[in-house]
């Protein structure tokens, strides 16, 4: 539907980048991009006529975002870079296909897909994609010059795609672009990192990104890769968040400090604080491990568990405490402050105080003590 409207008005439109890439090798993308020839205007005009919404996302640079149904469709205005500052270029449209395939990153981002289901590949990005490539379109530095951010796409891309042979002039330029990272914005910074961490296995990409310096000049910190991997190997689930905090060998004072310089939100925070708050230790039995999943949570728990394992690379001192997260459930405390007035006690502090002891009695019999019993108990202590 919307290619049609695109059509309808005139212009060519072909997919482009992530989402033809996926299809090729049978991934399910989100992000749908449009490459069309007509003029950002044009393009307005054309869904609107259609009746779809459309959003002008960033006239400037000739994006237009397009809402049809659930789906949200990226549509870019063919272009080519005039002046390029490192971060962000200033563009001039064409309505030449292959000058806007040479401005992109990497070879398989300029996979096209028309109407008619025909691939364009006029930069052999296909071939590379079938050998698993990553392979910057033209010269590698003239790549770095335009947007430095693909210093850190390109190992993201490595970590999704790469084969066992990176590409040498990607890495030599990735060296000389090392110490010019620092003018990057720390949200996108932040957001590559991320979706690095959360690819199927990281530690390749970052290992190269230790090799260049790249990795320690995004992150000044001392960082510890072979703990992430002991991690990984643990086979269970972790996300991008918790690989962070292994890799930055679960030292709080480093995780605070990135978190803040990256500009995590605070909830972020909390979770990464929440890692070494120290309540999981070795060992710990069923009643235990369910008294910390009731007081923090099981995602706290299960955090500490994973750091702490990832220490030595093995589950097994910690694996009650996982047993018991499986299909966790909170139980619900059976007394209230109304119990406690209707027993005879006055307001006040003294109530909260009561309830916090019987609620710790309660804790303390595996959550088994009754609402009589917890009363029959009060009754005795007063």
């Amino acid at each position: 539907m919307v290619l049609k409207a695109l059509m309808e008005e005139g212009g060519h439109a072909r997919f482009v980048g992530g989402c033809v890439r996926d299809a090729l090798i049978g991934i399910d993308s989100e992000d749908i991009d449009i490459a069309t020839d007509l003029l950002p205007g044009a393009v307005l005009q054309g869904l609107e006529r259609a009746g779809i919404t459309a959003i002008p996302t960033g006239l400037d640079h000739g994006t237009v975002t397009a809402v049809c149904g659930h789906r949200r469709f990226e549509i870019t205005s063919l272009r080519v870079d005039v002046i390029s500052h490192g971060r962000h270029a200033e563009v001039a449209f064409t309505h030449d296909w292959e000058l806007d395939a040479a401005r992109r990153d990497f070879t398989f981002n300029a996979l096209y897909l028309d109407p008619n289901g025909e691939l364009v590949d006029p930069v052999g990005g296909l071939a590379d994609l079938a050998r698993r490539h990553v392979r910057f379109i033209g010269q590698a530095e003239d790549r770095l010059r335009e947007d430095r951010l693909r210093v850190l796409r390109y190992f993201r891309f490595y970590a999704r795609f790469g084969d066992d042979n990176p590409d040498e002039e990607a890495l030599a330029a990735c060296v000389r672009w090392a110490d010019r990272l620092d003018t990057l914005s720390v949200e996108r910074v932040q957001k590559e990192m991320l979706l690095l961490l959360g690819t199927e296995n990281p530690v390749p990409a970052l290992r190269l990104m230790a090799e260049t310096g790249v990795l320690a000049a995004i992150t000044g910190e001392n960082t510890d890769i072979e703990r992430l991997q002991r991690m990984l190997s643990l086979r269970r689930s972790s996300d991008a968040l918790l690989r962070f905090a292994a890799l930055l060998g679960g030292e709080a004072g480093a995780m605070r400090r990135l978190a803040g310089k990256w500009r995590f939100s605070n909830k972020q925070k909390e979770r990464l604080a929440c890692m070494t708050g120290g309540e999981v230790t070795a060992g710990l039995d069923a009643n235990a491990s369910r008294a910390l999943l009731y007081r923090l949570g099981t995602e706290a728990v299960v955090d500490q568990a994973m750091l702490l394992a990832s220490c030595a690379g093995r589950l097994d001192e910690y694996q009650t405490c996982f047993d018991a997260a499986e299909g966790w459930v909170k139980p619900q405390f059976p007394l209230s402050g109304h119990d406690l007035r209707a027993h005879g006690m006055s307001e006040g502090a003294e109530i909260g105080r009561q309830l916090r002891e019987m609620e710790e009695r309660w804790i303390a019999s595996g959550f088994t003590l009754s609402r009589t019993e917890l009363l029959t108990s009060l009754r005795r202590d007063t």
